[in-house]
C-alpha cells in the first residue's frame, strides 16, 4: 500500500473559523532580490506567476506573530479541548536560545507551550505536527479528529506558522517557488458548521524528487480513490471546487483536467500578491471561498516528501 486513504464520513468531523495572518512587509521581487533574500533570478519566478512575497521584521517572535490569530480564535472558542500546532520549519518547533546556551534541557522548550503560557492557559493539552512539510492542513485534520475520539473532547484549536529561518532566502531554486511568512488556524468539532470533514489521502516518499508527471497521476488516482471512498462522484457530475497551493500552476492544471473540473472551480489563490503560504495556503484558499459549491479537494505538497487531500463538503447554513 503506497497511500494512507481516511474516511471520516461516519465520524461526524467538521472545519471552521478558518483564520490567517501575513507578514506586514509587502516586498516586490526587485526589493527581495537587493536585499540579498532571492536565490533565483528575478525574471524565472515572474514566470512562475509570483509578484511579491509577504515578510516580517528581522528579529520578529514567532509566538507575538501569531498572537492576534489565535486571540481571534479564543474568542469564539473560550475552552478548547486541546491544541495542535504544524510547522514546516525545523527553527519555529521550539523556542530559539542564545548561541552560547549549552544547557540541555533549552533544546526542549516547544513553541506550543510558550504559546499558551502568553495566554495564561495551562490546562490544554497540546501536540506538535512536523516533517509533512506543507501538509499540515491533513496532518492537523488527521491529528484533530483522533483527538475528538477522547471523552469529553468538543473542539480542537489547530495551527500552522513559519516565519523564514534566519539566513536564508525566501525562494527553493530546484522547486522553483517563493515563499512568504504567515501563519492560520482554524477549529476541528462535531459541530456541523463550515465544512464536514469527508476523507483525507496521503502520499509519502524518501525520494528527493518526485517527477511532476508522477505527481498529477498520483493526485488524480488518490482523489478518485478518496472519492470512491466516501461516495462522492469524482467524474464532474459532482460540482467540486479544487484547492491547490501556489506553486507548480501547470501540473495543479493537468489534474483538474483529467478531473473534468471546470476552469473556474481550480482555485489558485493570491500566488501573485502573497507567493507561498506554505500549509496556510490551504486554509486561506477555504477562508476566502465564497461559493456554493458542495464539494472541496484541497491539495498540498510538501518536503520530506508528501501529496496530500483533503476531501470536504461545505455545510449549508
Amino acid at each position: 500500500m503506497s497511500e494512507l486513504l481516511f474516511d471520516f464520513t461516519r465520524d461526524g468531523v467538521y472545519l471552521s473559523d478558518c483564520t490567517h495572518v501575513l507578514g506586514p512587509l509587502r516586498q516586490t521581487l526587485e526589493e527581495l532580490a537587493h536585499k540579498g533574500l532571492l536565490a533565483s533570478p528575478v525574471e524565472s519566478l515572474q514566470k512562475l506567476g509570483y509578484h511579491y512575497n509577504r515578510a516580517v521584521e528581522p528579529g520578529t517572535d514567532l509566538t507575538a506573530f501569531v498572537a492576534p490569530l489565535i486571540q481571534s480564535l479564543l474568542d469564539g472558542c473560550k475552552n478548547p479541548s486541546a491544541f495542535v500546532v504544524h510547522h514546516s520549519y525545523a527553527a519555529s518547533t521550539s523556542d530559539a536560545i542564545p548561541t552560547d546556551n549549552r544547557e540541555l534541557l533549552a533544546r526542549a522548550r516547544y513553541f506550543p507551550a510558550s504559546l499558551l503560557r502568553r495566554f495564561e492557559i495551562d490546562h490544554v493539552p497540546y501536540w506538535g505536527s512536523y516533517t509533512s512539510g506543507c501538509t499540515g492542513l491533513m496532518s492537523l485534520i488527521t491529528l484533530a479528529a483522533g483527538i475528538l475520539r477522547a471523552a469529553n473532547t468538543d473542539k480542537v484549536l489547530c495551527l500552522t506558522a513559519d516565519l523564514k529561518p534566519c539566513d536564508t532566502t525566501y525562494d527553493g531554486v530546484r522547486e522553483k517557488l517563493l515563499t512568504s511568512d504567515a501563519a492560520s488556524g482554524f477549529l476541528v468539532g462535531r459541530e456541523p458548521q463550515g465544512y464536514q470533514v469527508l476523507g483525507v489521502a496521503q502520499y509519502s516518499s524518501s525520494r528527493e524528487i518526485i517527477p511532476w508527471l508522477e505527481v498529477v497521476k498520483r493526485a488524480v488516482q488518490m482523489t478518485q480513490q478518496l472519492c470512491e471512498l466516501t461516495g462522492v462522484p469524482s467524474n464532474g457530475d459532482v460540482g467540486m471546487v479544487c484547492h491547490y497551493p501556489n506553486m507548480f500552476v501547470e501540473a495543479w492544471q493537468l489534474v483538474s483536467h483529467f478531473l473534468k473540473v471546470p476552469k473556474e472551480n481550480a482555485i489558485i489563490d493570491g500566488m501573485a500578491e502573497r507567493a507561498h503560504c506554505l500549509s496556510s495556503d490551504a486554509v486561506i484558499s477555504l477562508e476566502t471561498y465564497h461559493g456554493s459549491e458542495p464539494v472541496h479537494a484541497v491539495y498540498s505538497f510538501g518536503s520530506g516528501l508528501h501529496l496530500a487531500i483533503a476531501l470536504l463538503r461545505k455545510v449549508d447554513k
